[in-house]
């Protein structure tokens, strides 16, 4: 009789944790959709108030030197408020654009692949009034990225951003910043989580390295204004 009321409330403890366990998992897949529907709802204004200030660029070791087909290019789809591509008639550049994040750390990567540009996901989207920042690789060891000859832009030259929808944003170059010295780019980086002259700004942003790809040489900054 002993062992028939031992073995009754043993099942009847698993069935507790079973039941204990099965709210647990509903509570957190509750939770993890309500956050991922706030997140989404947020514009980038309120996103970016909480990402860490960028600090640092860093070069991509060994970035691929594949060149994406002009199909490749084609297939690359977004959200239709993020940006896809970046064109610079001057540079003839037209490049997918991709998402990155900035570590805890501060640090924003370049893009894997010298032919692609990256979207920093902290940042706005394009039209929304805020800032948005785009990186690219200048060089590879024996090639040049896209932002190469980023420096050699002037003021007045137009820059495209084509979103996910199609719709196209036009940013006139304003600014261009070139720094020599790796402690005084604290100053240029924190500009790009800014707006220049109250308006909807775009930062273009890349680092030259040596020919090991790790000791910097310089870093560029481009910003410029959207177009009405």
């Amino acid at each position: 009789m002993a062992l028939k009321i031992n073995r009754t409330a043993q099942r009847v403890i698993k069935g507790i944790g079973i039941v204990l366990l099965a709210i647990v998992v509903i509570c957190m897949g509750k939770i993890f959709i309500w956050e991922s529907n706030y997140y989404r709802t947020k514009t980038a204004e309120e996103r970016a108030k909480a990402d860490v200030p960028i600090t640092r660029v860093i070069s991509a070791l060994n970035p691929s030197t594949e060149k994406p087909s002009k199909e490749d290019i084609e297939k690359h789809q977004v959200e239709k408020d993020q940006p896809r591509y970046l064109d610079i008639k001057r540079l003839d550049i037209h490049a997918r654009i991709l998402e990155s994040e900035v570590d805890t750390n501060g640090i924003l990567a370049v893009p894997n692949n010298i032919y692609d540009a990256n979207w920093y996901a902290g940042s706005s989207y394009p039209g929304q009034g805020d800032y948005v920042i785009i990186s690219g690789i200048h060089s590879s060891k024996e090639n040049k990225g896209i932002f190469s000859d980023l420096d050699s832009l002037e003021k007045g030259d137009e820059i495209v951003i084509e979103v996910g929808s199609g719709d196209k944003f036009t940013y006139e170059v304003k600014e261009i910043n070139v720094i020599s010295d790796e402690k005084d780019s604290n100053d240029v980086l924190a500009k790009m989580q800014t707006r220049l002259d109250s308006k909807e700004t775009l930062s273009l942003v890349t680092v030259k390295t040596g020919g090991n790809q790790q000791e910097f040489e310089s870093l560029v900054m481009l910003r410029a204004n959207i177009k009405n």
